[in-house]
């Protein structure tokens, strides 16, 4: 028997994860956003992307691979040094669906997003971040990709890479793609980061990512643990109530 949301949602542990690489307009002081913020299902343009392109399948299966072959198409490859003169600027969906482009982590949230708009369950669609490595001999680099708990042949389910730019692989239904769990696309995908979807966020301890990037390049993760994420948002608190106060 499948395992249920609650299963799934509790298997690892849950953490707060924020993001600190924007800036409100006309300052240098960064903001910070919980990462869970950024997939966005409650948009009308994912719905209009939805019904103008026909994603919403019969399956979830099908669904998951018709959004998986549209990001693809759809989305150019421009990294964040390019797009934003940001080492890792992280957009909202409807920023990149606007723009047309985006970088590793931009392309997996607009595939979530867009996989939960749709009607898949939120606890079968996660944004991932980890290593990936081309072949043994290859250097490990930082990645962000899409990862979806699929229906597989022998009626289980088990999570695969829904990637869209290292090694897309949108040719291959859900049922029979690589397992994530045995490295995905020929074994690139290597050790986790962190995960997250619009519900939760899983990670052995608190994280703080700052500007720096996740990136096919980087050689070591550069997120702040063990209490920034909480350090950071007493400090946004404390912000607000100083205001609330005067």
């Amino acid at each position: 028997m499948n395992k249920s949301a609650i299963f799934w949602n509790n298997k690892w542990r849950q953490s707060p994860i924020t993001y600190t690489g924007r800036a409100l307009h006309g300052s240098n002081e960064r903001i910070v956003c919980d990462v869970k913020c950024f997939i966005t299902p409650n948009d009308t343009i994912l719905t209009e992307i939805i019904n103008d392109y026909h994603l919403e399948k019969s399956t979830y299966n099908e669904t998951a691979q018709a959004i998986q072959k549209f990001v693809v198409k759809f989305l150019d490859y421009v990294g964040d040094d390019d797009a934003s003169e940001c080492p890792e600027f992280w957009l909202f969906p409807f920023e990149t669906l606007q723009s047309g482009v985006g970088d590793c982590e931009d392309g997996a949230i607009l595939i979530a997003s867009l996989m939960i708009k749709a009607g898949i369950p939120a606890y079968r669609v996660k944004v991932a971040a980890g290593y990936v490595q081309a072949s043994p001999t290859a250097p490990q680099g930082g990645h962000a990709y899409c990862v979806y708990l699929a229906d597989r042949n022998d009626g289980t389910q088990d999570w695969v890479v829904m990637d869209w730019c290292y090694y897309e692989d949108s040719n291959i239904a859900p049922k029979d793609k690589p397992l994530a769990r045995r490295g995905g696309y020929r074994g690139c995908y290597k050790d986790l980061w962190f995960t997250f979807n619009n519900e939760f966020s899983w990670n052995q301890t608190d994280l703080e990512i700052d500007a720096r990037r996740i990136s096919r390049n980087q050689a070591d993760f550069t997120g702040q643990s063990t209490g920034a994420t909480s350090q950071t948002i007493v400090k946004v608190m404390d912000k607000i109530r100083a205001k609330v106060k005067n």
